[in-house]
């Protein structure tokens, strides 16, 4: 154990979207030599608004995760929950790990946190500490594009244009890192870096995307899979954290695609087959997915408020949690489906046969005495 007091100097402030995420680590003053530092965390997300190519676009994040790791000291007492929704998921000696957990039906977070984080326990001279927030893709949102294409297009379109126009921005600006604040005591590697601020991106690049924005308008196809090629998205791994409010996916195939955190408000979805899908935190209130194959899919917090299930297959599925309230289920096919939390009440096609079954799994019917 280390007998000395230090202090901890900022060397690195990487902060290039200060309004998407902000970070913020405060080491506190340990009472007497030898006693842990105290770390303060003060975390703030909201929606950041950039300028591209001839117009700009609003983009936030619902997911994500912080990363604390330390050199010549140790994690102590780490934070296992943050404000309800920031979550210890792994931690070691020297590296701990928070999931922000996605809000399903908010588009984006918008927080405001100031939280003790852990406890960090000197073994040597010099300490270093690194906290950095990292996104998938499916964690950003695109809130709102203005002057790249016409509005008057689509719904497939939108969304497809939209999540071309999130996956350049995780690409060239918002990996491996979004945030990332670096410490040391080692004050003669001291040397203040001013915060990062660059948001220039390559023109080459630039180039490359209003070409494919172009090709994505004025597509003579609404197909989703179709735009999708054009695009240069993998279905099965980029659609994730995707708007697909009001789209025509009638009879789609994406059986195993990684959908986690995507909107389907009011989208036709009939006789889509999303078996094996990963469709956690996914919005499905007002679709229609009528005789759709979900069969082994994982749609845990899923929200399917006044959707159609009716002859749908979910034989499988892991719906803990989710939200089946006002959900038509004429004929669905629930069969081995995990439904522990899952809300059920008025229900559409809820037979007493049903009800019971689901309520031995350990689904809530609301409204229940």
């Amino acid at each position: 154990m280390s007998d000395f007091c230090p202090s901890l100097h900022l060397i690195t402030s990487y902060r290039p979207y200060p309004s998407c995420v902000f970070l913020k680590l405060e080491a506190g003053t340990a009472q007497t030599t030898g006693e842990p530092l105290p770390l303060t965390l003060t975390l703030e997300c909201n929606e950041q608004e950039k300028a591209l190519l001839n117009g700009h676009l609003k983009f936030g994040i619902k997911g994500g995760k912080l990363t604390l790791k330390v050199e010549n000291g140790e994690i102590i007492a780490p934070q296992s929950l943050l404000n309800d929704f920031c979550q210890l998921v792994s931690t070691s000696n020297t590296v701990a790990t928070w999931q922000l957990i996605p809000q399903t039906g908010q588009s984006i977070f918008t927080v405001e946190m100031v939280a003790f984080l852990a406890k960090i326990q000197v073994t040597s001279h010099p300490i270093a500490l690194t906290l950095s927030c990292d996104v998938s893709l499916a964690d950003i949102s695109i809130t709102d594009v203005v002057g790249l294409w016409k509005h008057d297009i689509h719904p497939n379109k939108q969304s497809i244009l939209e999540r071309k126009l999130a996956q350049f921005l995780w690409k060239l600006r918002l990996s491996p890192h979004l945030s990332l604040l670096k410490f040391t005591s080692d004050l003669a590697a001291y040397e203040r870096l001013e915060e990062s601020s660059t948001t220039t991106i390559d023109p080459k690049a630039l180039s490359q995307l209003h070409q494919q924005i172009d090709r994505i308008y004025n597509a003579e196809t609404n197909n989703l899979l179709e735009l999708a090629q054009i695009a240069e998205l993998n279905p099965l791994q980029d659609l994730g954290g995707g708007n697909f409010l009001a789209t025509e996916l009638s009879g789609i195939e994406l059986s195993g695609a990684n959908l986690t955190q995507s909107n389907f408000r009011g989208a036709n979805l009939t006789d889509a087959d999303l078996s094996e899908a990963v469709l956690n935190y996914a919005r499905f209130s007002g679709a229609d997915l009528s005789g759709a194959y979900l069969g082994n899919a994982n749609l845990q917090q899923g929200d399917f408020y006044r959707a159609s299930l009716a002859l749908a297959n979910l034989i499988g599925a892991n719906l803990t949690d989710t939200n089946l309230q006002d959900v038509n289920l004429s004929q669905t096919n629930l069969s081995g489906a995990v439904v522990k939390g899952a809300k059920f009440g008025n229900n559409t096609g809820m037979t007493a046969e049903l009800a019971a079954s689901l309520r031995e799994r350990g689904a809530i019917f609301v409204g229940d005495s």
